[in-house]
């Protein structure tokens, strides 16, 4: 699972900092399904990614994009998912003096795996 972070620069590394080591497990907490092997997520499983926004760029202060493997249940709740998200990151950024526009969006994905064994 990955998420990737475009932030503008005027955003505070600590904000930055903070997101790092909350972001793997709000994502776990919130994609996590009851059930089998495939839906189990542990905050060590998510990688994030994070990268500065172009000057040109009018669109939100930070833009959280998160990939995830499509199954059923999510897939019936993406955009509460998203939202759930988005609520704890808002919570974990927002202080008094500091607030910034937060872009939330999750991509829920069907991964195509193949495998060659050679025979021995």
């Amino acid at each position: 699972m990955n998420a990737t972070i475009v932030h503008k620069a005027h955003v505070k590394s600590s904000v930055l900092d903070n997101l790092a080591m909350a972001l793997p497990g709000i994502i776990a907490d919130a994609l996590e399904l009851p059930g089998g092997k495939l839906a189990i997520v542990k905050p060590e499983q998510v990688s994030l990614e994070f990268s500065q926004a172009s000057t040109r760029d009018v669109g939100s202060d930070i833009k959280i994009m998160v990939f995830a493997k499509n199954l059923a249940p999510r897939s019936t709740q993406e955009k509460d998912l998203a939202r759930e998200i988005l609520e704890k990151v808002v919570l974990l950024t927002t202080k008094p003096g500091d607030e910034y526009s937060i872009d939330t969006r999750l991509y829920l994905m069907v991964v195509g795996v193949a495998e060659h064994v050679p025979s021995a």
